[in-house]
């Protein structure tokens, strides 16, 4: 009767705890869905040799002579090999791409996409005409934290449980922390990512409310890509506002 028992706690508890993780993940926004399993997906790849970073880092040349052009994706999908510092990277990338595409883009997919696609690109000119880097992930996450960082100026987040700052100071204790551990080369992503979230932040919000119109609209064919949305822009709608 005890085994029985158990054994029906059992075969019950584990069906339960699948569920639990099959509804949290399937409650992820989908953009940030995808790129999380695919940033999972590349560094268990890594991890295990099914591939190298040599084979995903950012080469112009690779790219034009040999037409390797995954690499203009994958050099945005490696964060590091299963490591305590991947966890790190990827909390930043489910929390803050998650907060952004549920509260202020919610039933705006497509725009929270268009993000992502402007700060990806732009990146990819900067390392190609400006400053050479390998990897641009972690500059693509900085510049989706900077981003929320502003539009959230009146939340304050408790850092290690040491000390408290104001959201809009996060991006730049990030910065000081890639300095602190990986000097210039280092701050110099985080950089990147804080400029590059600048620029789309004050185009998007800042410039759009003095024009009184749309600086950045989403092209259409992302916005095709998501046909059941309601997206209304009109009188009601204010740059930096849901």
């Amino acid at each position: 009767s005890t085994q029985s028992t158990w054994g029906i706690i059992k075969v019950s508890v584990i069906p339960c705890q699948t569920m639990m993780v099959d509804d949290w993940y399937k409650n992820i926004p989908i953009i940030t869905r995808v790129y999380l399993t695919l940033a999972c997906l590349t560094s268990g790849a890594v991890t295990f040799e099914f591939v190298t970073p040599f084979t995903l880092y950012l080469n112009y040349r690779l790219i034009w002579e040999k037409f390797e052009i995954w690499r203009l994706l994958t050099n945005f999908l490696f964060f590091d090999r299963v490591t305590i510092h991947l966890f790190f990277h990827l909390h930043f990338l489910y929390s803050y791409c998650r907060r952004l595409e549920e509260h202020f883009y919610h039933r705006r997919t497509a725009d929270f996409l268009f993000l992502l696609v402007f700060g990806a690109v732009s990146m990819l000119v900067i390392s190609a005409c400006i400053y050479d880097l390998v990897f641009l992930s972690h500059s693509l996450v900085v510049m989706v934290v900077y981003v929320w960082s502003r539009r959230n100026p009146e939340e304050h987040l408790n850092l290690l449980g040491l000390w408290v700052i104001s959201a809009p100071y996060l991006a730049y204790v990030m910065l000081g922390f890639s300095f602190i551990f990986g000097g210039t080369a280092a701050a110099a992503v985080d950089i990147i990512g804080i400029a590059v979230g600048h620029v789309y932040w004050y185009l998007a919000d800042v410039a759009s409310k003095i024009v009184g119109r749309q600086i950045l609209k989403t092209p259409g064919f992302l916005t095709a890509m998501f046909p059941h949305e309601e997206v209304v822009f009109g009188e009601e709608w204010q740059p930096g506002f849901d």
